[in-house]
């Protein structure tokens, strides 16, 4: 049978727990169909195996190892492998469904990019290879068909690790031994030789075709035979960029060149290198990105193509190399970070299955907090524990009561925090709110580094209603820090109530006193380009408290999967930035599946004369519940411009999202006149409801998890 054949046979059939349901291609290793996983009712790509590759028992080991290797990789920029499964004889992979259209089509149907966008595609897509790479995975088929763009302008790679996998060739591709090679328009040179000796700068190598084709329409060697398309990839120079596209500076021409030598010694060694030299040359021709600078791992200036520019990346390799090799061999108290790449990077609008990348068990210590401490590595507070931990360490908490903790740091270390399995644990923090307290004192402060933690109940004690006029806020990020949470419940209280005495906050606007920060992200007034990282799965928050201030951030990217949020005060507030900072605040907010009923409306955007540029918020819901009372508007902006400047601050992007109460979408109140827009008149069209049904239903109280 052809593949249409088959992909039209399979329509409608059910593999496992997934019902294909629209046949939408294939290629060389199976047929894709858009398919519904009815265990989680979410929509999935199903790529599944032709028969001629699932007779062969080496291609299916081959092929589920591989496939297992792309699931740990975790980056917006790749589209996630779910699971691997076979049913009825037939084998095939689940990718995440990736709305969106092809770099290909894209560029077909609109015509080439301009710089700008070419440079912020580029990054993105180097990002992604620069966190494939540092997990040995090697992609081999990078080329505009395997990039989709989404509606908010992301760049996502497909097929991420698999494309080593293809067996069967299409009229694009070359097999040899059993291997694909890639397709001609965009393989590397040592790739179309021997395809084992393909790493990551054949990637790169690809990756540079990718960019001509962006800039131009078409790639550097579009035309003859496979076989001519071959030789010229390996011995005729590219044409040169700067005669079809006059605009492409010689700067930039010289990137692009170094991206595509014939020789991989000669090209960029690592996708770091290249997103270094495209953020330096943004920064030379004034050309403002979306991608946030990297903090670290990342060269300030353009990495030269001589050897001796390349040394100071080589050495450091070689060094650091050495010494892992002599740290396995003296201690595993010694601990080797592997967390912080996969937490740095936000997908945006991607699920939180694996918030943290696995540290080898054989180098983490796990430490206990019970009841009574007996054997070695249990304690009895969290304050001993965290004491006690190193980087990459756990520590579980083995108790199912309520605890009363003391603030504590996380200092340049990558932590999990976690239920004991069969336990069900509550810690409880006292912070009282003073008046003109100091809202960085926080009962965790995350400093350069990343706390995970998972199924733990955590209750914050606000003392006397009666007496609060100042904040107290639960988590403080400082600089590039990470805090991912899984099943956890936040709640706050006052007067020592129980949460079982507390009803859920009236549906009603104002300012409240006795307000808690949920998670505050600071970072150095002089560096504005730091990235912070929030993720949230299936987590609830209730109580007096904003989610997240971003008052003193930098770059925030805040992941919200499932679980809910019920609050009178907003979800988000942030304020604006010097004139003087080059870099100002913006914000990436994903929300899928979640409830969101905010007395003050969703979001407010702050600026005043301190601090005239306002900062950006980029956002996007997909399937969530948003609650906000008549009158408050979902997102708001205030300050001194003019509300017409306001309009560029923030982008919301929706996908089956239900608004309901207040018909106010948008509220732009500037210095000389107010603007306010209801859903109809949003740029997409929104399901929006007046009538409010009352507060959302209770959710589970701590101590009933």
């Amino acid at each position: 049978m052809s593949m249409v054949e088959v992909g039209r046979s399979l329509e409608g059939e059910s593999l496992g727990p997934y019902r294909l349901e629209q046949f939408v291609g294939g290629g060389g290793m199976g047929v894709v169909f858009r398919a519904l996983d009815t265990t989680l009712n979410r929509i999935v790509a199903v790529k599944v195996l032709l028969r001629q590759q699932s007779a062969d028992e080496e291609m299916l080991k081959r092929f589920q190892n591989e496939a297992q290797s792309a699931a740990r990789l975790d980056h917006e920029n790749i589209g996630r492998v779910h699971a691997v499964g076979s049913d009825n004889g037939w084998h095939y992979i689940v990718f995440e469904f990736i709305e969106g259209t092809n770099l290909r089509d894209v560029i077909n149907e609109s015509g080439p990019f301009d710089l700008p966008r070419t440079i912020d595609v580029t990054i993105q897509i180097a990002e992604a290879l620069e966190h494939a790479s540092q997990r040995d995975v090697v992609h081999r088929d990078i080329k505009p068909s395997n990039i989709i763009i989404t509606p908010a302008g992301r760049a996502r790679i497909v097929d991420m690790g698999l494309a080593r996998l293809h067996q069967v060739a299409d009229d694009q591709d070359l097999t040899v031994s059993g291997m694909t090679l890639g397709t001609f328009d965009y393989i590397s040179p040592e790739q179309a030789r021997d395809p084992r000796s393909a790493d990551v700068r054949s990637d790169l190598y690809s990756l540079g075709c990718t960019l001509f084709f962006m800039l131009v329409g078409k790639p550097p060697f579009a035309d003859g035979t496979m076989v001519q398309k071959l030789l010229q990839q390996q011995q005729d120079a590219p044409p040169a960029i700067e005669l079809l596209r006059p605009d492409v500076p010689p700067k930039f021409a010289a990137i692009l060149g170094r991206l595509m030598e014939k020789d991989p010694i000669h090209r960029y060694q690592k996708p770091v290198e290249l997103i270094a030299d495209l953020h330096a040359f943004a920064a030379d021709a004034g050309i403002e990105l979306t991608a946030p600078k990297p903090t670290v791992g990342f060269a300030e200036e353009p990495v030269k193509s001589s050897l001796g520019a390349r040394l100071p990346w080589i050495l450091p390799l070689l060094i650091f190399t050495a010494i892992v090799g002599v740290l396995w061999l003296r201690s595993n108290s010694t601990r080797i970070n592997e967390r912080q790449e996969s937490l740095d990077q936000m997908p945006a609008g991607t699920s939180l299955e694996k918030p943290v990348t696995e540290v080898p068990a054989a180098l983490k210590n796990v430490h206990r907090v019970v009841a009574v401490p007996i054997k070695k590595g249990e304690y009895s507070t969290l304050q001993e524990a965290l004491g006690a931990a190193l980087d990459g360490d756990e520590i579980e908490l083995a108790f199912s009561t309520t605890r009363d903790e003391s603030p504590f740091i996380v200092d340049k270390k990558h932590l999990l925090l976690r239920a004991a399995e069969g336990f069900r644990p509550t810690v409880r923090f006292e912070m009282p709110l003073v008046e003109g307290q100091d809202r960085e004192r926080a009962a965790c402060t995350i400093t350069e580094g990343s706390l995970e933690i998972h199924g733990i109940g955590i209750q914050v004690e606000t003392g006397s209603r009666a007496q609060a006029r100042g904040q107290a806020t639960l988590f403080t990020l400082q600089g590039a820090a990470t805090l991912a949470c899984e099943d956890v419940l936040v709640e706050m209280s006052s007067d020592g109530a129980n949460s079982r005495e507390t009803s859920l906050p009236s549906l009603t606007a104002g300012n409240s006193t006795g307000r808690v920060i949920v998670v505050s992200a600071v970072c150095p007034v002089e560096d504005l380009s730091i990235r912070q990282v929030i993720r949230m799965l299936r987590c609830t928050v209730r109580g007096d408290a904003v989610f997240l201030d971003a008052a003193k951030c930098g770059q925030v990217e805040l992941v919200w999967t499932d679980g809910s949020i019920a609050t009178p005060a907003r979800f988000l507030i942030a304020e604006g930035s010097a004139r003087s900072e080059t870099v100002g605040r913006r914000l990436r907010v994903a929300l899928t599946g979640g409830l969101f009923a905010c007395g003050e409306g969703f979001a407010c955007l702050l600026d005043s004369p301190a601090k005239p540029v306002a900062a950006v918020l980029r956002g996007f819901a997909a399937k969530c519940q948003f609650v906000i009372p008549q009158g408050q508007a979902l997102l708001e902006q205030s300050g001194i411009e003019d509300p017409d400047l306001y309009r560029s601050a923030i982008e919301w992007i929706d996908a089956g999202s239900h608004y309901a109460g207040s018909d106010i979408f948008r509220r732009m109140d500037g210095s000389e006149e107010r603007i306010e827009m209801d859903y109809a008149a949003s740029i997409e069209p929104l399901t929006h409801t007046s009538q409010l049904e009352g507060w959302p239903p209770p959710v589970p109280l701590i101590d009933d998890l």
